[in-house]
């Protein structure tokens, strides 16, 4: 599945680039977003593990940024990007009482093909876009309390996502070169977590769940069109 989505994507683009000789717009942006994580995990497995142990990732903002090229009036792609935003993870269920016990950052590029409705001099271009997005985990950590409800020093890892995307947004010219963009996007994210402590008697236990992220990205830009 990790191998085919690309693959599918990357025919689907190919296939837009065939549309047209040239490229009719090519926009750079950058703005702001707010990332709804929706996130669900199963408890906690391992040894000496006690039940219901949980985990629920905040949400986050951060400073985004990309870039479009549309291959004829309507058919188009889009590279987001972004600052990579920090995540702060507390604990549920038999968790509660130690607050925040890890945190982590994603880097999370996802690249849509576009269909923008409309015609050319419209200021306003509705767009909708499919696409794949790849999430990596970086700087995840335990804090003191994640150290101390896990028994010992402990560290996290992440598995890397991919998963299919979807956004809805608009732009609005304010010149020929300028526009105000907004989007609402969401993509599937899925990431196995492996926590392994070392304990005072130096022994080491390791617990494994998965956490479903589902998240929905808010974003607000400014694009320059050459």
């Amino acid at each position: 599945m990790k191998q085919f989505l690309p693959a599918l994507l990357a025919a689907a683009l190919c296939g837009l680039a065939g549309t047209a000789a040239h490229a009719q717009s090519q926009m750079v942006y950058i703005g702001g977003a707010y990332i709804n994580i929706n996130s669900k995990a199963d408890a906690l497995e391992g040894p000496s593990t006690p039940p219901d142990a949980r985990l629920d990732v905040d949400d986050a903002k951060t400073l985004i940024f990309g870039y479009q090229r549309y291959f004829d009036d309507h058919w188009g792609i889009d590279l987001a990007l972004g600052i990579p935003p920090k995540h702060k993870v507390h604990g549920r269920g038999s968790l509660e009482g130690f607050g925040q016990i890890s945190s982590s950052k994603q880097v999370a590029p996802t690249l849509f093909a576009n269909y923008r409705f409309g015609s050319a001099g419209d200021k306003l271009r509705p767009f909708v876009g499919i696409g794949i997005n790849y999430t990596r985990f970086t700087d995840t950590k335990s804090t003191t309390a994640g150290n101390w409800a896990s028994g010992g020093p402990t560290k996290l890892k992440l598995s890397d996502s991919w998963g299919l995307a979807a956004q809805v947004g608009a732009s609005y010219a304010l010149t020929d070169k300028w526009s105000l963009n907004a989007t609402v996007a969401a993509a599937k994210v899925k990431s196995d977590l492996k926590a392994t402590t070392t304990t005072a008697d130096g022994d080491t236990i390791v617990r494994r769940t998965t956490i479903d992220f589902r998240p929905v990205v808010f974003t607000m830009s400014v694009g320059y069109a050459f």
